[in-house]
């Protein structure tokens, strides 16, 4: 044992403490403090902190700190290292590998090979373009907005640009007159003339006369419809055909179709509301 270590014994052993009871004072293991007694430093941290286990465990001791620490070494003392094992020379190997890679890529570059073959693949046909013909409709009344697979084309009579052949979806839309949809093949340039059939009215019911201060919208086919008096929303939809929607004055009225409202002011009739599929807004004072 050293002289630190006997110092740090026998002043812990004076005051009755043993090293379970320092080392909870000290909030330390007592592997730490048994180290510093048996001068066993190599069991101990870094130096730097080892010194600062010193000096708490000295001050609680009653001892002075500063003559302990000059006794503690700046390095601890560890065991020699081992001598190397001796290693075989490797160079011979690698130099005879070495030269085997080199005469390989040099028989690999001497070796005679048979000239390549270059063959020309012939391109590839472009695609063929799909067919396109073009469709006329007619229709009976005239007038009637014509949709092709869900998209308008316009109101007959028609005559489209070229469009793309194959199984197609052609529908027809008239105020007062029943919807007609069918499926057609345009595998060529195809002419159509439809008849349309009137629907049947509704059942008419007695409906007073609507005063002056009144605005009557007749729904005579379907369309949108948005009805507003000073920025409030009185109505938005699109009603059922047939139905009349009744409101006071002042209000703006826009419709989607107007050609399938028709528009009575004060007990008179003024027709349209505007032109079929032309979006438009008016007001009635």
């Amino acid at each position: 044992m050293c002289e630190l270590g006997e110092k740090l014994r026998e002043a812990r052993e004076r005051r009755g403490l043993s090293l379970g009871e320092a080392a909870r004072q000290l909030a330390l293991k007592a592997e730490v403090l048994e180290a510093l007694e048996e001068c066993r430093f190599e069991r101990l941290p870094e130096p730097a902190l080892a010194r600062g286990y010193l000096r708490r465990y000295a001050l609680l001791l009653g001892l002075d700190p500063g003559p302990l620490l000059a006794l503690y070494p700046s390095a601890p003392s560890l065991p020699p290292p081992a001598p190397p094992r001796p290693r075989r020379a490797l160079w011979p190997w690698l130099l005879a590998l070495a030269l085997l890679g080199g005469l390989f890529y040099a028989g690999f570059l001497l070796w005679p090979r048979p000239p390549e073959k270059v063959v020309e693949l012939p391109p590839p046909p472009p695609p063929e373009a799909p067919s396109r013909y073009t469709l006329r409709v007619q229709s009976d009344p005239p007038g009637a907005r014509v949709y092709l697979d869900g998209f308008y084309l316009g109101q007959t009579p028609l005559e489209t640009p070229p469009l793309e052949g194959g199984e197609r979806v052609l529908r027809l839309e008239r105020p007062g007159y029943a919807p007609l949809e069918r499926r057609i093949l345009l595998d060529r340039n195809l002419s159509l003339s439809l008849a349309l059939t009137p629907e049947k009215p509704p059942p008419q019911e007695a409906v007073e006369e609507a005063p002056a201060n009144k605005l009557v919208l007749k729904v005579e086919g379907r369309s949108w419809l948005r009805v507003t008096r000073g920025g409030e929303r009185l109505y938005e939809g699109i009603p059922e055909v047939g139905s009349e929607l009744v409101f006071d004055l002042p209000v703006e009225v826009r419709s989607g179709n107007p050609g399938a409202v028709r528009v009575i002011l004060g007990g008179k009739d003024l027709g349209p509301m505007g032109e079929p599929g032309i979006p438009v807004t008016r007001r009635y004072p």
